[in-house]
């Protein structure tokens, strides 16, 4: 689904979400993007010796430590087409179902992101 974007997607660290802080998607690289492996399970299992077109996934320089072992995935999840972290080592305790957001818990009233509609925000 990154290829659809252009090939390259930025994950940022913003406010927000169930929890003090939001991971937002944005198809805007900023300057100095900390790049990340992307291993996917279709690479892997691809053994005709095409290649794939390159696919590039950034953080910043805040979220690379907390995103340390993460799975992200793209796909249909509460009503809304989307990448999620389907894991997060970094948050403990339960996770939001909105799976991207990150810190302490913000309490009961604070909005979901996905209640919030908030897909791509580009900087």
């Amino acid at each position: 689904m990154i290829k659809v974007f252009g090939g390259a997607l930025h994950c940022y660290l913003g406010p927000g979400g169930c929890r003090k802080q939001g991971l937002y998607f944005s198809r805007t690289l900023p300057r100095k993007p900390l790049r990340c492996e992307l291993r996917s399970a279709r690479a892997d299992q691809n053994t005709s010796g095409r290649t794939e077109p390159e696919l590039e996934l950034s953080v910043s320089h805040d979220l690379a430590p907390k995103l340390d072992g993460a799975i992200l995935d793209f796909g249909l999840y509460n009503k809304m087409q989307r990448f999620a972290w389907l894991s997060l080592p970094a948050v403990k305790g339960p996770q939001c179902t909105c799976l991207r957001s990150t810190g302490v818990p913000a309490g009961k009233r604070s909005p979901c992101l996905d209640d919030a509609g908030i897909g791509l925000t580009d900087l």
